[in-house]
């Protein structure tokens, strides 16, 4: 047997790799004890999470913080499919990144071989990203848990106070709804663009890189201008479609669930977990 036309046959039988693709505003179908609690629940939680590793981002208070977003995706039974596909490019960065926090002069720094490498540096760079995966990851959660129609009222119905200083929270509630709900057809639109791009027959043989440079940089135009076409025919459609619904004046009334018993629940016990992580870890 031939081990090079075996594993020429394993490659062309190997499944084609998947396209980078995001996922956050895309609910997972399911009845967990995640999907059952109040949008604003919800909110409030990635709310208070954002402002613990706020005041003490900390190891620590990171690590309770994942704990409860764990917890969230456990209880959500989110399947691991569920997460965005990144491309490669964002962790040859990230990569980047890392290796240009070495160079920085926080301590401790060690020397290898004449060269100076900083270990508190590249200590900062790997606990801030935690952090923010873990931010992404307990945002995302609300996005696969809830029905984009049931996050405008509940922040309509949170930021019910604010209406006795006069605050616009209708107006408000109702711009964060028409962004939730064009967010998807954004990116719909830049998968549409993509695919047309590698479709277009590129000839790059026997080119000179200036040409190929040129012929990237005219490329990056005909892109852009075919988003923004497109993406003012989308405001274009759905300004119509709002308007033959009765206009902004019609959609300001914000009706969804309440909240009960589990949210409340639920809401106690992230309180009380802060309250004691800022207690016993920062104080």
């Amino acid at each position: 047997m031939n081990p090079l036309a075996t594993w020429g046959e394993r490659r062309r039988t190997r499944p084609p790799r998947r396209e980078p693709e995001l996922t956050f505003l895309r609910l997972v179908p399911g009845t967990s004890p995640m999907h059952r609690l109040w949008a604003g629940t919800k909110i409030l939680v990635a709310a208070a999470l954002a402002l613990l590793v706020s005041i003490s981002p900390s190891w620590a208070m990171i690590g309770v913080a994942g704990a409860i977003v764990v917890l969230e995706l456990l209880f959500g039974r989110i399947p691991v499919g569920a997460f965005p596909r990144l491309p490669n490019w964002f962790y040859g960065l990230l990569a980047v990144s890392a290796l240009l926090s070495l160079w920085s002069s926080t301590e401790p720094v060690v020397h290898l071989g004449g060269i100076a490498l900083s270990m508190g540096g590249l200590e900062e760079w790997a606990r801030f990203t935690v952090l923010a995966v873990v931010l992404v990851v307990s945002g995302a959660v609300i996005g696969w848990t809830t029905p984009l129609g049931e996050i405008a009222p509940a922040l309509a119905r949170l930021g019910r106070p604010l209406r006795w200083l006069r605050v616009p929270v209708d107006e408000w509630a109702l711009a964060v709804a028409l962004a939730i709900r064009c967010l998807p057809l954004l990116i719909d639109e830049i998968r549409m663009l993509g695919a047309a791009r590698r479709l277009r027959t590129h000839d790059n043989e026997h080119r000179a890189p200036k040409a190929a440079v040129q012929r990237v940089l005219v490329e990056m135009h005909d892109l852009m201008a075919t988003a923004i076409v497109a993406s003012i025919r989308r405001a274009r459609d759905l300004a119509d479609a709002i308007e033959a619904r009765g206009g902004l004046g019609g959609s300001t009334a914000f009706d969804g669930a309440r909240a009960g018993l589990a949210d409340a629940v639920v809401l106690v016990a992230t309180t009380a977990v802060c309250v004691v992580s800022l207690a016993v870890l920062h104080l």
